[in-house]
């Protein structure tokens, strides 16, 4: 998959722990089908790089889109939206937000686009 700047993405951790530094998150998107006019959600599961292993199962975490970190791997995880204290009372969640891992030239690009989506949630 060619780099894509604006590719964040939303989802939950399915999968932790089967191998070292990739988490498995599934990012469901809702749409509404052009004929029957019925909402459909559909999911997709991406392999993300979490180089400090910190991703926790069914964590709310926020991922972005840069260069391939092995063959199946070209997400890394940008920051975690929220951790279930139930099953994790005493681990707190990290503040990692993690850089892109492009070239200079098209850092500016990603850089502009999660500044966007801050605002955009923090206007909510």
């Amino acid at each position: 998959m060619p780099y894509k700047p604006n590719h964040i993405f939303q989802g939950v951790v399915t999968k932790v722990g089967a191998m070292r530094k990739t988490a498995t998150v599934t990012v469901e998107r809702v749409f509404e089908h052009p004929k029957i006019l019925k909402e459909i959600k559909r999911h997709k599961k991406y392999l993300v790089h979490d180089e400090n292993e910190v991703a926790r199962l069914d964590d709310k975490v926020t991922i972005i889109h840069g260069l391939r970190t092995s063959k199946t791997k070209s997400f890394r995880l940008h920051s975690i939206q929220s951790r279930d204290t139930r099953k994790y009372p005493n681990d707190p969640i990290p503040q990692i937000i993690a850089e892109p891992n492009v070239k200079p030239s098209k850092r500016t690009g990603v850089l502009d686009a999660l500044k966007e989506q801050e605002q955009v949630s923090a206007a909510v």
